[in-house]
């Protein structure tokens, strides 16, 4: 266990107290310290309200103010203070519909997630403790805090937010936790398509993704895409062992996911979850290959990669060896041979241009095209082929003796 916490969010936690305040490093922070992982970033809780923290420093921002929320700017560092609050009533299973500011740490712990992540610490007193995390964390459990179906309620994504810490942490959920989970699963329909895609994502990105199993069983995937469920339930340990195969790369990650669905089905979804174009074309792309078999051809691996382009190209061919697909490493194999020896690939890469072509008396745009289209089968064919003297020879043959 990793006591040792970041030296500006000490100094900002000393800084409340020495005006009167308590001040405690809360939530994930505390959960990964315990856990020995370096945390990504350091959330403060304190009995301060929002314009009492901004009068204790010299440079802050209003985050959320409404929600007691302030940044605090240490150098280039920047830090959350959030006020100690009671929630009000969820009526949209995600965001309280007020905020009631409170001076006892207990009652903030109170409102959050898991008992994991509803631990306060300072340096000075030590762990603040109230649901037994501690112990939750030494066991590997995730369990609600209080009621779980209480804190499902209040915000739906808990429910994402349980699998993908199971699958980070290699946690087990609660018996308790998990029936509430399930119970209340089509709770998940009232969440932001950009939410859900995040935690999917999370959860796929995750050291165990064999975790993805629990979406299946927990009821949750048929009210994201039924679709998807179906997938799930029939390969989910298939998928769930490709993706713990693959590189830690997000469009590779979900076309391994997605690649059951077929191209049609896998970007309809992707729009839904409103995907960012680059990622979505790119996933789709590999997605669109899926059932082909990798290309141990030369002339037809240049062609491929003239398509694809290199990006997505070079996610197919480790789509393939997460398959395990037959001749995976030979195909990846020969288009490093072919980068290598820095074969002609690409149009531009081509000796000869449409300006060359106009020279040579080719004045139609049709034709020029069509010219630099065979000028380039040619040097996909035979790399060698690629000169100057020889495209110009090829394209008069061709197309200026018809």
């Amino acid at each position: 266990m990793n006591r040792t916490i970041d030296k500006k969010a000490e100094k900002i936690l000393y800084t409340l107290n020495e005006k009167g305040y308590e001040a405690y490093v809360v939530g994930g922070c505390v959960r990964d310290m315990i856990l020995g992982r370096v945390p990504g970033d350091w959330d403060i809780t304190a009995s301060a309200k929002p314009e009492e923290t901004k009068a204790c420093f010299s440079h802050t921002y209003d985050t959320g103010i409404k929600h007691g929320t302030i940044t605090v700017l240490m150098g280039k560092d920047s830090y959350e203070v959030t006020t100690y609050r009671i929630e009000g009533e969820y009526t949209d299973c995600r965001h309280p519909d007020e905020v009631v500011f409170t001076r006892d740490i207990h009652e903030d712990l109170l409102r959050r997630d898991f008992t994991m992540n509803a631990i306060a610490y300072h340096p000075k007193e030590g762990f603040i403790d109230p649901f037994g995390g501690l112990e939750d964390i030494k066991r590997g459990v995730i369990k609600g805090v209080g009621c779980p179906e209480e804190r499902f309620r209040e915000d739906a994504l808990r429910m994402l937010r349980a699998v993908r810490f199971a699958a980070q942490l290699g946690f087990v959920i609660e018996d308790e936790t998990w029936q509430a989970l399930k119970d209340n699963c089509a709770l998940i329909e009232k969440i932001s398509a950009e939410r859900i895609r995040e935690e999917l994502q999370k959860l796929i990105m995750s050291p165990r993704p064999e975790k993805i199993g629990f979406l299946a069983d927990s009821g949750l995937t048929e009210h994201i895409s039924i679709d998807l469920a179906d997938i799930l339930k029939k390969d989910g340990a298939l998928i769930a062992e490709r993706l713990a195969a693959a590189e830690k790369i997000p469009a590779l990650r979900w076309a391994l996911f997605l690649s059951g669905l077929g191209r049609q089905k896998a970007e309809k979804l992707m729009k839904k979850l409103k995907f960012d174009t680059k990622t979505m074309r790119s996933a789709a792309a590999v997605i669109g290959e899926a059932d082909k078999a990798p290309v141990t051809d030369r002339y037809e691996a240049k062609k491929a990669v003239c398509l694809m382009g290199d990006e997505d190209y070079s996610l197919l061919l480790a789509f393939n060896k997460a398959y395990k697909k037959n001749k995976a490493h030979e195909a990846e194999t020969l288009y490093e041979d072919i980068k290598a020896k820095k074969e002609c690939i690409y149009m531009k890469e081509l000796e000869i241009n449409g300006e060359v072509l106009k020279g040579m008396g080719i004045t139609d745009g049709k034709t020029i095209g069509l010219a630099l289209k065979a000028a380039l089968d040619e040097a996909h064919r035979d790399n060698s082929l690629n000169t100057r003297e020889y495209l110009i020879d090829f394209i008069r043959k061709g197309f200026l003796n018809n």
